[in-house]
């Protein structure tokens, strides 16, 4: 659990020619060629010492191994003083846009609000580029806020990760800058339409729902040539796969329809208590892996390859909500925006505010549970990947491979999941991995992550799509960005 996530720029052991001011370079030459590096291809469980990449117009267009002295000619030549060079990190679950939990008063009645704003938007990408975060996906949001950051990062005026993303989720709680609730199928397919023009690839389906709604969003979304993604609670996961949902997410799946005997009953009486919380532990109180509703569920998952992102951060911080001090401490919380940094501890903790210490002590008895969970998806060969359910990847990413580590998967096969895995998860078939033809998004570490994850810490150079930033650039720009006040 002691993984020291704030990033260290090690300047004594860098000194790479170029050193960029806090923006990226805007007349860079036609080629760049990386060298003097140990390439780390969690693809391939390669490493490939002394190795190269030439870049060109953000691919990679060429790779090898120096053979003496000789290296491929370029146009600018950067000796990466053998550090190691990683595949960029994909953040399948990232809310960029979204501003912190509060409530707000609309029409004389307190609402719930995520609403955002451009500071922060701004703020979040580039602590969350500055991580080592160079792709992500975010699976709710304002439409306009994301198409707005999405034009925005791609013509290079917001230094950040490439975002693809959902709209508004569809669920009947009111959530200002957060949900839509249509009346109708027409609504809906009128809401689909307008999230669609907005440049969203999937709806989102959320825990609200019933069953009708559930079905009725994956029809509209595939007849609307869109993608479904769906965090759902009474529904079952396996009522969602069978109609071909395409992505769930979160360790929740905590529908009573995949729990059988006397636990189901047990759980079902518990659910009739009225803003209850405590679900989101005792599910994996009650639940038998071996039971056949889930050995059919994962079944399912993997013969349709239906994507799942778990968010084991996501459990761990509703159980151990009242120590998110020691968990995250004060110092790594850089990476919010300083109106973030405000409540989102307190915002974290309201849910479990009347569990009782015996309550808390048996919630953290789940998690491993849930990390069993996690390993029984993997070995079935469920496509998992790695998202943090934050607005900045950062503590929160580093801290979901620390988990899924401790689920029983290599150093390797949890860097396999922070990048093919993710590009996979998004589709993308030229992201994460070092490889001609590839995107070039990678990241530079003074240490090796495949003899220690914590080597992650050590990153200072970040390439994205051929831009090189230097991490203390990056982080520099923060202070023009902390003024603004929700």
């Amino acid at each position: 659990m002691k993984i020291t996530l704030l990033a260290t720029l090690l300047t004594t052991l860098f000194a790479a020619p170029v050193v960029l001011a806090a923006a990226a370079e805007t007349s860079s030459p036609t080629t760049v060629l990386y060298h003097n590096a140990t390439l780390i291809n969690p693809a391939t469980e390669q490493q490939l010492t002394n190795g190269w990449l030439l870049v060109k117009e953000g691919r990679i267009v060429k790779m090898g191994q120096a053979q003496g002295t000789s290296l491929p000619i370029a146009n600018k030549q950067i000796d990466l003083q053998q550090h190691y060079v990683l595949p960029g990190l994909i953040d399948v679950h990232l809310h960029l846009t979204a501003g912190p939990i509060r409530v707000e008063m609309q029409d004389g009645k307190p609402v719930i609000t995520m609403k955002g704003h451009s500071e922060l938007t701004r703020y979040h990408a580039i602590s969350t580029l500055a991580t080592g975060v160079t792709t992500a996906f975010s699976p709710a949001g304002e439409p306009a806020a994301n198409a707005e950051y999405t034009k925005q990062q791609q013509a290079g005026n917001w230094p950040g990760p490439k975002l693809s993303y959902a709209g508004f989720v569809f669920e009947p709680l009111p959530i200002l800058g957060g949900s839509i609730y249509p009346k109708d199928e027409t609504a809906w397919q009128a809401e689909i339409a307008s999230q669609k023009a907005l440049g969203a690839t999937y709806i989102k389906l959320y825990q609200g729902l019933n069953q009708s709604e559930v079905a009725m969003g994956i029809r509209l979304a595939k007849a609307a040539g869109l993608k479904t993604v769906a965090h759902l609670d009474n529904v079952s996961w396996q009522y969602a796969a069978d109609l071909g949902v395409d992505m769930l997410t979160h360790a929740l799946p905590t529908s009573a329809e995949l729990l059988t005997g006397e636990a189901k009953t047990a759980y079902l009486a518990e659910r009739k208590q009225p803003h209850n919380s405590r679900f989101v532990y005792s599910w994996f109180k009650y639940v038998n892996y071996d039971n056949e509703p889930m050995q059919r569920l994962i079944q399912t998952l993997a013969q349709q390859q239906t994507r799942v992102d778990l968010t084991l951060v996501a459990n761990e911080m509703m159980y151990f909500a009242r120590e998110l001090d020691t968990l995250y401490p004060e110092a790594q919380m850089w990476v919010f925006h300083p109106e973030m940094r405000k409540r989102w501890r307190a915002s974290l903790q309201a849910s479990s505010y009347d569990w009782s210490a015996a309550e808390m002590a048996e919630a953290q008895q789940q998690l491993p549970k849930v990390q069993q969970f996690f390993k029984r998806l993997y070995d079935a060969g469920v496509p998992l990947a790695i998202g943090t359910d934050s607005t900045a990847s950062g503590p929160f990413y580093l801290r979901e491979l620390a988990l899924t580590q401790a689920a029983g998967l290599s150093n390797w096969q949890v860097l396999q999941l922070a990048t093919r895995g993710g590009a996979h998860h998004l589709g993308l078939a030229d992201h994460g991995e070092l490889k001609e033809g590839y995107v070039a998004d990678f990241i530079v570490l003074a240490s090796n992550p495949i003899e220690d994850l914590q080597a992650l810490n050590t990153l200072h150079t970040v390439v994205q799509q051929g831009n090189l930033w230097q991490v203390e650039a990056l982080k520099a720009q923060l202070g023009s960005l902390s003024t603004i006040e929700l």
